[in-house]
């Protein structure tokens, strides 16, 4: 009996680990007392992950048959997030981010005085990227990811010149990105599989950033999906940056309420809203999830839990 005690307190550390580290992630049904708005905009926002959809418009929250509606600036930022095909995420999140932002402007201009001093003529050909223009690069190869760096104004794009011709390539980006890189800068020269020598951000990656700003969880939520599908393929370019942003998102994710993968029967009192929707019965036990101008789906109501390693 001690025996297995022992080789059971040794294995704990390792499961413990393995289970925090864990890519997979599920929702299981069990009782939830009470719920909050942000839980309603999460589980909205996690329906996104089930199933493609576009801006929500207005959006019809009710908990236990009472409506809600956002009164702080964190639920006002997840609904206008939703509202629109393609917020303004720069705009959306500046008060949030302002530290970094304005940290990352002055890097920017510290890097640019560098470049000229040397007598090189340089400037930024791109900083602040809306969503829009990075599902465009997306489809067209020239970006591997649908959430950027770009699109929270934390990343820009140089361009160094040579008698007035751009230099799509030269020896100069590598010197630019080791100066970049002494100033606290990431450079894209050390990408795995997608190098991009003419790109600096203020971040390693989106999970640096996520950790940074929990809240910004809800933006990367929407491209789950996506990023599953990048970690199971196994491709080199993004496995590790994905595995790593994936593992985030989970860690904060564990424990909160969420919308069971699987639709459930529904109850008699059968719902239906012109108006997106979610519409929670923590009693019940089911939350009513509704796209704009789409069909809506009863579901459990859970809490996210790690999968079970096999």
């Amino acid at each position: 009996m001690r025996c297995f005690l022992f080789v059971g307190l040794l294995l704990l550390p390792w499961f413990s680990q393995a289970q925090v580290d864990s890519t997979q992630i599920y929702c299981r049904a069990q009782p939830v007392s009470s719920l909050g708005i942000l839980d309603l905009l999460a589980m909205y926002r996690q329906r996104d992950t089930l199933q493609s959809h576009g801006a929500s418009g207005p959006l019809r929250l009710q908990i236990n048959g009472l409506e809600v509606m956002p009164t702080d600036s964190i639920a006002s930022r997840y609904v206008a997030s939703l509202d629109a095909d393609y917020p303004v995420l720069d705009s959306l999140w500046f008060s949030y981010l302002q530290a970094d932002v304005l940290a990352f402007a002055a890097q920017k201009d510290s890097l640019m005085l560098h470049l000229r001093s040397k007598g090189w003529s340089a400037r930024y050909v791109q900083a602040i990227r809306n969503l829009k223009r990075q599902q465009q690069l997306k489809a067209m190869g020239r970006s591997q990811v649908l959430l950027s760096l770009h699109n929270f104004n934390l990343a820009a794009d140089v361009g160094i010149y040579s008698r007035g011709r751009y230099l799509r390539r030269s020896p100069r980006y590598t010197q630019m990105g080791q100066e970049a890189k002494l100033l606290g800068l990431y450079w894209g020269g050390d990408f795995v599989g997608f190098p991009d020598p003419g790109h600096v951000q203020r971040f390693a990656n989106s999970a640096a950033l996520v950790r940074q700003y929990p809240l910004l969880a809800f933006e990367f939520e929407k491209f789950r999906d996506h990023y599953a599908r990048i970690y199971v393929t196994g491709r080199t370019a993004y496995v590790q940056d994905t595995k790593e942003l994936l593992v985030t998102l989970n860690r904060l994710k564990l424990g909160r309420i969420c919308a069971c993968q699987v639709a459930r029967i529904p109850p008699q009192n059968q719902l239906h809203t012109e108006a997106a929707s979610v519409l929670a019965d923590s009693r019940a036990g089911w939350v009513y999830l509704q796209p704009r101008g789409e069909n809506g789906y009863y579901y459990d109501l859970g809490r996210w839990e790690f999968a079970s390693k096999k």
